[in-house]
Formats: C-alpha cells, structure tokens, sequence
C-alpha cells in the first residue's frame, strides 16, 4: 500500500512538476547552451592530454621499457612545446564564459523568435563589459573562462529579457520602408545596445566600487558556499538521487538536473585544469567526466551491468533488450534498457535504479578524494567507453581500474532485484506460452 502511495505521488504529482521543469524556457536555454559549448571543452581537453603526458620521470627506473621512454620523449618534447601545444586550450576551454554567453542567449532568443544575430552580439558586448573591461588596450582573459560561467548564464538570460520587453513595445529605431533588412536590423538593435550598456556597465561599476571586485569574481565569491555544498559527498548523493528519481518516473533527470548542475560541474573541472596548468594541487572532485565515467557507467542508473545480465536471461524479454541495449551501453546511452526492460515506474527495480548511480558517485568521491584516484581536468565525449573516458579525463590508469570496480559493485547491487524480476518474467511467459498452446489446441480440436 504505501509502495502504490509512493508511485502514484511520482506519477500524479512529481511528473507533471518536473515536466514543466524541463521545459522551461529559461532552463532548455541553460541547458542547450552548456551543450554547445562541449565540442570546446574536447578539443580543450585533447591539449591538456598532450601536454601533460600520464608520467613523472622521478618515479622511472634506470632501465625503463619501450613504453616508458616513448613516454618520456614525449614529455620532453611537451615541455619544450608547451605554448604552442596549449594555444587551441587558450583559444577554447579558456575562453568558456564566452561560447556560453553566445550558446544560451541564442537559445533563449531562438524560443521567442527574436533577431539571433542581435541578441547574440548584444549579449557578448554586455559580458564583455562586466567580465573583461578593457585595461590599457588590452581584454584580460581572467573571467572568460569557466570562472565566467554564471556571469555568462546571468547576463545571457538578462540580456534577451531586456531585447524582447523592448521589442514588444516596440522601442527601436524605424528606417523608411526599401531599407535593407540588414541596415534596418542593425538600426534596431542600436537602443537595446545603449539600455544594455548602462545597466551592465553601471552595475560593472557599482560592484568594483563596493567589493573591488568585478562582476565575475564578486559573483564566484558570493557561489564559493554553493559550489562548496555541490561539491560535497552529499551534494553527489543529493543531486544523482534526484536525476534517478525523475528517470524513474519517466522524466529525463540527466537533461533536467543537467541544466542546473552542470555549470558547476563544468567549472570544476576547468578549475582543475586551471591548477594543473600552474603546476598546483588540484582540488576540486566533483566534475563533468566523474558523473559520465563513474556515477552514469553505462548511462543513467550504472545499467551497463544489467545489460550484460540481460544477455544471458532466461527471459525473453529482458534477453532481446539485452542484446539491443548492450552496444549502446558500452557508449553510456541506457534508454533501450530504461524503456525496453521497462526500468521506469518498475517496483521491482526501483531500490537499484534510483540508488545505486548516488552510492557508486559518493564512492567515488571519497576515492578520489583520499587520493586512490586522481582528479579530472580533462574531459572526453561523455560517449566514450567508460575506462577509456576516466583515463583520458584523470591521465590516471588508476581511474580505469576504478571503472572496474565499480562496474562489479554495480553489478552485485543489481543482481538479486534482476534476478526476482526475470522470475516474474519467465513465469508471465510461461503462462502466456500455455494459454497460446491452449488457444491453438482448441482451434484445432
């Protein structure tokens, strides 16, 4: 009774929340901003990886093998290279704030239908007046990257709210009629662009003179306890629990928390290349690759193992989505296992699925974090194999061997809910064989 209480809250009243959560205009933009702002983050990354070869020549012996000195020469050669290796991260992953600045508003603006090209450009001038004032001549690049990601969510949503209330009161600049749409645009925009700048430079220079601090650097110090709580044992916990619980009911968590979560997650892992860069200790745990390669192993609820279980059921039904959803696992897509099993609102399955994603991250959390692990300041596509992602993120073969382990302990927690729920399967098969035999042998008599 209080199970079908528990489900029938999920689906009447958690659902239709949650919907409307994930459709919210402000929060697609968010999200789908931070999304196309990924293929930077790889390429980013990809510089990092050759820069910072997996080795520490103190620790080699005095006959190392081919492997090793291939290494070695490479390191060497890094360091020796090191500017020209780094100069697309500079162009990329350093200069964040600024693609999400261009990704969000544009999203935003696309929903309302307004002019892209304007809200876009209007929205990088305004970002660029509270994250890089220019200092004789020169843009510091400071809080262009992710240290700017707030201020870039911020000024992008604030920035086409400002466009769209103009453009319904139709506060613009009119040319005659036979004007070029292009001049007439440009024309357009010219009011919102002057708005813009005074309330983003006055407020640039209100928050200089009362923290002396610019906008950014105010905004990361006023985040500093959030950012704290995230990055915490039970802000893992928290945070993956929820994503489980709308998976569970239907509703896509990764996307709908994802468009919350994943600035900071973003930001943290940038922050540790940032360290790692300068040559100091990483400190930040709770990153982008650690929710894809250990919290997401095979998708969202860690069902790359149920896959494999699925392939040898003695269920017909849980051994064709096996065999359909096992390649696409091995790349973290599950929705062939999610919907085909079906994980969602399954009773049977609901201990495993919701919890066992929010264990595995807060193991990994306290892996990484005494050390056993090293920390992500790269990244790989959140598609690629598991091992293979960790390793390129950490440059730490230890993170593939932590894949392993994990994919074991996920498998151990699964198994027994697995195994009752194909008992429940084989035995709604069999039945459903012998009251087809039944129905045959009746035609045929």
């Amino acid at each position: 009774m209080a199970n079908n209480k528990f489900f029938d809250f999920l689906e009447t009243k958690m659902m239709p929340v949650m919907g409307k959560v994930a459709n919210q205009r402000h929060l697609s933009a968010v999200k789908n901003g931070m999304i196309g702002i990924i293929p930077f983050t790889i390429l980013g990354s990809m510089c990092l990886i050759l820069r910072f070869p997996p080795i520490d020549p103190s620790k080699v012996g005095a006959n190392p093998n081919f492997f090793i000195k291939m290494l070695l020469a490479w390191k060497t050669w890094a360091d020796a290279n090191g500017d020209a290796i780094m100069m697309p991260f500079n162009m990329t992953m350093a200069l964040l704030g600024l693609f999400a600045v261009i990704g969000i508003s544009y999203n935003l603006a696309k929903t309302y239908k307004l002019n892209l090209l304007s809200a876009t450009t209007l929205s990088l001038m305004s970002y660029l007046v509270v994250a890089a004032p220019a200092t004789n001549g020169a843009l510091p690049m400071g809080y262009l990257d992710a240290k700017g990601l707030f201020t870039a969510i911020i000024v992008g949503l604030v920035s086409v709210e400002v466009l769209k209330f103009m453009e319904d009161r139709d506060i613009k600049i009119k040319m005659p009629d036979g004007v070029p749409p292009a001049v007439a645009n440009s024309f357009a925009s010219l009011i919102p662009a002057f708005v813009l700048i005074i309330i983003f430079y006055a407020l640039s220079l209100i928050v200089q003179s009362a923290t002396g601090m610019i906008l950014p650097q105010a905004i990361m110090a006023m985040m500093a306890p959030l950012v704290g709580a995230v990055d915490s044992p039970i802000g893992v916990f928290f945070t993956v629990l929820l994503c489980q619980l709308l998976w569970f009911a239907g509703i896509h968590g990764a996307s709908t928390v994802g468009a919350v979560l994943t600035p900071f997650l973003i930001q943290n892992w940038n922050l540790n290349a940032e360290l790692r860069i300068a040559g100091e200790a990483m400190k930040y745990t709770y990153t982008r690759p650690m929710w894809a390669f250990f919290i997401c192993l095979g998708g969202s609820g860690a069902t790359l193992a149920l896959a494999f279980m699925m392939l040898r059921s003695k269920s017909k039904q849980l051994s064709s989505v096996g065999k359909v959803g096992i390649l696409p696992g091995l790349f973290n897509i599950n929705e062939p296992i999610i919907f085909g099993a079906p994980l969602v609102l399954n009773p049977i399955m609901f201990i495993p699925f919701v919890f066992i994603s929010p264990i595995l991250g807060v193991l990994s959390y306290f892996a990484i974090d005494m050390g056993l692990v090293g920390r992500a300041f790269a990244t790989a596509p959140w598609t690629t194999p598991a091992p293979i992602g960790a390793f390129m993120a950490t440059m730490d073969w230890r993170a593939a061997v932590w894949v392993v382990v994990l994919f074991v302990l996920s498998s151990l927690m699964y198994y027994p809910f697995f195994k009752t729920y194909e008992k429940q399967l084989v035995q709604q098969e069999q039945e459903a064989a012998a009251m087809e035999a039944g129905d045959e042998q009746t035609v045929t008599a």
